[in-house]
């Protein structure tokens, strides 16, 4: 494995560029060798040392969170479209984990201290619903529950074009491209969405989607949708030829994850769902488009 990668997945508190920065100046050593190259591959037998790093101090951020649901273990987040969920590179302090620390103080311990309470991702401008671990029982426990796909997670997303298919499944491999920033099909680790077809505009031009995941893979609906030849609607990275055109009606993409399932510490079961945004109900209404809120 390279040894940038490597020290990024053991060091999850510390900014992989801070690791590869601390490499090129000669910080780290391997056997003893001092290793300058963030490529360079190294074993588990190898003996790595490091300096010792200061972690970037998080500071809160104000902003009113919309929260749907909330218990001594958790809280269930209504999260807008345009809001990173956590410290990244061009985005340090102004993320919902900025947000979280100062709503919820208690999860500064919990898992990892770059990113505490989360225990899942939406892509930035992805809206909707956001499971956020309030104390490490509850992180440990939830984790357990994606991992072992023991949630359900719904979403509704509009796109061009109509599917063949009512309803289909897309079970293909998503991995990362050379570039890093795109994720492709066919290779990396598997991956399964679920869709079903609830509405079309009269000229057949765009769909309204409810799609299911069954994993969790980095842009996952995106890659998949597209890989189709159905991106979905206002998508800037695999949206295709028609990128400029959707970025003059919407600013974000048309992906909104709207319904979670899942079962609390006490055994009790948790159903949510989330309201379309304004703005991708005043999309909807524009191509004449209305839908039943049905379940997958």
């Amino acid at each position: 494995m390279r040894l940038d990668k490597y020290l990024a997945e053991k060091h999850k508190e510390v900014s992989r560029g801070k690791i590869q920065k601390a490499i090129k100046d000669g910080l780290v050593l391997v056997n003893g060798k001092k290793i300058t190259e963030t490529d360079f591959q190294v074993t588990e037998n190898d003996q790595i040392e490091l300096p010792e790093f200061v972690e970037d101090r998080l500071e809160i951020l104000n902003f009113k969170l919309k929260i749907i649901f909330e218990n001594s273990d958790l809280a269930v987040i209504d999260k807008p479209a345009g809001l990173v969920v956590h410290p990244a590179a061009g985005h340090k302090q102004d993320t919902l984990v900025n947000v979280l620390i100062g709503k919820f103080p208690e999860i500064k311990t919990v898992g990892p201290s770059a990113r505490p309470g989360i225990v899942h991702r939406l892509d930035e401008d992805t809206s909707g619903l956001l499971v956020v671990a309030k104390n490490q029982k509850a992180f440990d426990y939830l984790k357990d529950l994606f991992q072992n796909r023991n949630i359900e997670k719904e979403y509704l997303a509009l796109v061009h074009g109509v599917p063949e298919k009512l309803h289909g499944i897309i079970d293909l491999p998503i991995g990362k491209t050379s570039t890093h920033q795109k994720m492709k099909v066919g290779v990396g680790r598997d991956a399964k969405t679920e869709y079903s077809l609830l509405a079309s505009d009269r000229s057949g031009l765009f769909s309204l989607l409810r799609v299911k995941l069954h994993t969790g893979r980095t842009h996952q609906i995106r890659v998949h949708l597209a890989h189709l030849g159905h991106p979905v609607f206002g998508d800037q990275l695999y949206g295709g030829q028609f990128k400029q055109e959707d970025s003059q009606i919407l600013n974000r993409q048309f992906l909104h994850a709207q319904r979670l399932k899942f079962q609390l510490m006490d055994d009790t079961w948790l159903e949510l769902e989330s309201e379309l945004p304004i703005e991708l109900r005043t999309v909807l209404n524009n191509l004449g488009i209305t839908y039943e809120n049905s379940k997958l």
